[in-house]
């Protein structure tokens, strides 16, 4: 029987055919993350035809029924507002400034394509953690292999490793993301059950995906990583006494403190970042430093942002929205980063761009999925708790890294974000062939 068909409740109306195309349609949706650090538009392509196909699924009217509780329906709703809330601020805030600039809908209307495939999963069992649970190490493999077969993307310098599919920042947090997502899918009941291997594999490839991560030479993302070991290691192994708990935040203190220690990248890395923290200027022009620049784009937003609180300004690559006058602490270079680059920060960029409704809208997309999947985890004994867990694991990197870089700005990451956010939050709202 096919993906995720075994545990479908089918309607009257079901077919064979139908099932088929939806537990197809189902796995191709998981598989977003397999070639997303290798194969360009890959995941542009995942949106679209998953649009199409949940689309046509839907109004085939042979999908089971849609069974949600009244807690799990406002969820739900929440999911459907938070997905069309990027097209609205940006359209609102356009309207307002009489700016109608197209590339400027392109990312958020990427998550109003979003809308169909949410539903779809609402309705039809999606086996998000059966499948990413290989799916993510095969992608890290994919992109250890791409690098020494293929080789780097020329376009940046030799340090800056990463594919001609994403920017160093994306390969970086993305590689991450798919390690610490393996590393949480493991259980203590994994273990009892005599799934030997599989462990072996996951812990493989959260080394793999921090190795790949640190060839980039990025910080983004990294904050990530002892929340998430010291979260899964208390969950699983914490709370059964005093001198267990403790013996589980010691190793999670640990792990970090030997990573500083023994990993002379991580250590330069931390060291620069506390320096550059430490000696940045609060009068005169800032440094242009990595970290100098991130707290000077910091101080142009919020001033721009004061200045148009509700329609924003636009796209600052398109039309620069002041000039170097108007920041006397930011360098020629930060100011004209600033606009064509925006400014380093999910939500405050979107704020720049689109105000008050930018602001909401992306806190509601680094929030609301995240938030579904905590709950997910805390419905013990179900088998959407390992799922919760890879979600949380996902969501909360992308929530971390996109304080110092923008995660949805880019159409593949947009198109990649409203997928798994789609995915994810579907499968964990939906209650057909729950154990």
């Amino acid at each position: 029987m096919s993906v995720g068909a075994e545990t479908a409740v089918r309607g009257p109306a079901m077919t064979p055919s139908i099932a088929r195309l939806a537990s197809w349609l189902g796995l191709l949706l998981c598989l977003a993350p397999l070639l997303v650090l290798t194969v360009p538009r890959w995941t542009n392509a995942v949106l679209f035809v998953g649009v199409l196909g949940s689309a046509a699924l839907l109004l085939s009217g042979k999908l089971p029924p849609l069974r949600l509780d009244r807690a799990e329906r406002r969820w739900a709703a929440l999911v459907l507002v938070t997905l069309v809330s990027p097209i609205v601020a940006t359209t609102v805030a356009a309207v307002l400034r009489g700016d109608l600039y197209p590339p400027q809908f392109e990312a958020p209307g990427r998550f109003l394509l979003a809308v169909p495939v949410f539903l779809f999963a609402l309705r039809w069992p999606m086996p998000v953690g059966r499948v990413l649970r290989w799916a993510l190490p095969v992608a890290l493999v994919l992109a250890l292999a791409y690098l020494h077969f293929i080789g780097q993307d020329p376009r940046w310098p030799a340090r800056r490793v990463t594919t001609h599919a994403v920017d160093p920042l994306v390969f970086c947090y993305l590689t991450l993301a798919f390690g610490l997502m393996c590393l949480v899918s493991i259980t203590p009941r994994d273990w009892r059950e005599g799934d030997r291997w599989g462990i072996v594999l996951r812990v493989a490839a959260f080394f793999l995906g921090a190795y790949l991560s640190l060839l980039t030479f990025s910080r983004t993302g990294w904050a990530a990583v002892p929340l998430l070991v010291t979260a899964w290691l208390l969950h699983h192994w914490g709370g059964r006494g005093k001198w267990q708990t403790a013996t589980v935040i010691g190793l999670a203190v640990l792990a970090p403190v030997s990573a500083y220690l023994l990993v002379p990248v991580i250590a330069d890395r931390v060291d620069i970042t506390v320096r550059e923290v430490l000696s940045y200027p609060w009068q005169g022009v800032a440094p242009e430093t990595s970290v100098g620049l991130r707290i000077t784009y910091l101080r142009m937003a919020a001033d721009l942002f004061a200045q148009h609180p509700w329609a924003g300004v636009g796209d600052t690559a398109h039309v620069a929205p002041a000039t170097l006058a108007d920041f006397p602490y930011a360098s020629p270079f930060a100011v004209e980063s600033g606009f064509t680059s925006a400014f380093h920060n999910q939500v405050v960029s979107s704020a720049v761009r689109s105000g008050v409704g930018g602001l909401v809208s992306a806190a509601l997309l680094m929030l609301v999925p995240l938030a579904i999947c905590v709950r997910g985890i805390r419905q013990q004994g179900s088998r959407e708790s390992t799922d919760a867990a890879m979600g949380v694991a996902f969501f909360t990197c992308l929530l971390v890294s996109s304080l110092s870089t923008e995660v949805v700005d880019l159409k593949f990451m947009a198109s990649f974000y409203a997928v798994m956010a789609a995915v994810f939050c579907g499968a964990l709202l939906n209650r057909h062939g729950q154990e």
